[in-house]
């Protein structure tokens, strides 16, 4: 094969990825990982299940074996590799599925627009309005949101309660914090924390129909609010996990000084975000700034310098940083010495 063959197959190989995301974010709407759970079955007893056309299913599963998600097996029936296991409920499906909604994939066809004319993200020339005000008018695209990313964070949260000490806290308050995922790890693995959840008056509301028989339920306080305009006072510590990447610098440092005036004075906030990284490396980081830039405009991912930057001007230093998993790292802050 000439070099100009190979590296047109490369392009063509990088491409593809539309359809390998695609044909992965179908599975787990049909809910195919869940199906093969207890064990292989033919294409003819999937399309009975899934309730879909036969043929149409067969063309899928020759695609997931390609990807080593399923495994053929004789007889003509397949099985759930350890990968496609992801796939299931309680794993990854919810975020496969939200990849791949409608919502979250158009704005990639206004990408360049918004790249020419950055006054509107792509998120906003596609649907109309931004993320989070869609969000918040549409509560079956926000119900698959926050379970996307509660199928992201869950090992986060275990990483960070292996990771950080938190023996000597009493109160955690998760800014921006979802349902509530972090602090339900925080207060199971630590019985004396109390936990604050706080975020936009939608997603209290959804997190209180959550809560309302949760065990942890009496520990973590749910606090609707605008993390633009004031945050929870006195607590030991502050999680903002992954909320920073949606804003803008002066967004961020807003979010970031109103902690650190909140703050204890022994007090730390616990930042969890993925770092870009120097060189030219593959880097998932790279790819997710590009994701903050499709559907949030002005928000971006940002290198250990930039966030060192930011917590000084809000009053903070930087005094570790700790990988949890994956690309995602814990930056823990303090207050600066005066």
């Amino acid at each position: 094969m000439s070099t100009a063959d190979s590296t047109q197959q490369k392009l063509l190989e990088l491409l593809s990825g539309k359809w390998v995301t695609a044909a992965l974010s179908t599975a787990a709407e049909l809910g195919l990982a869940d199906a093969l759970a207890a064990g292989p079955l033919s294409a003819a007893e999937l399309a009975t299940q899934l309730r879909c056309d036969r043929e149409a299913l067969q063309r899928l599963l020759r695609v997931l074996c390609g990807e080593q998600l399923l495994r053929s097996e004789p007889q003509g029936r397949y099985a759930l590799t350890e990968l496609g296991a992801q796939l299931e409920t309680g794993n990854l499906r919810e975020l496969a599925r939200f990849v791949g909604a409608e919502f979250m994939w158009h704005p990639w066809a206004k990408l360049a627009e918004a790249m020419r004319d950055p006054s509107q993200s792509a998120f906003e020339r596609a649907t109309g309005t931004s993320l989070f005000d869609h969000l918040d008018r549409t509560p079956k695209d926000a119900e698959l949101y926050h379970q996307a990313v509660d199928a992201f964070t869950r090992a986060a949260a275990h990483a960070l309660c292996d990771t950080f000490d938190f023996s000597e806290l009493e109160t955690v308050v998760d800014i921006g914090g979802g349902l509530g995922t972090v602090l339900t790890e925080l207060a199971t693995r630590f019985p004396h924390l109390t936990g604050v959840l706080y975020d936009r008056p939608q997603v209290i509301k959804q997190a209180a129909s959550l809560f309302a028989n949760h065990p942890q339920r009496e520990r973590i306080n749910l606090i609707a609010g605008d993390f633009f305009e004031q945050v929870p006072q006195n607590a030991d510590a502050y999680v903002i996990k992954h909320v920073l990447h949606n804003w803008d610098d002066p967004q961020a440092l807003r979010i970031l000084r109103l902690c650190a005036r909140a703050l204890k004075p022994t007090g730390q906030v616990l930042i969890v975000e993925s770092l870009l990284l120097p060189g030219d490396q593959r880097d998932a980081t790279a790819f997710l700034d590009l994701e903050m830039l499709a559907l949030c405009g002005q928000g971006h991912e940002r290198s250990k310098p930039a966030f060192r930057h930011l917590l000084q001007q809000a009053g903070l230093s930087l005094r570790t940083t700790t990988k949890l998993v994956g690309d995602v790292r814990l930056l823990v802050a303090v207050p600066r010495a005066s």
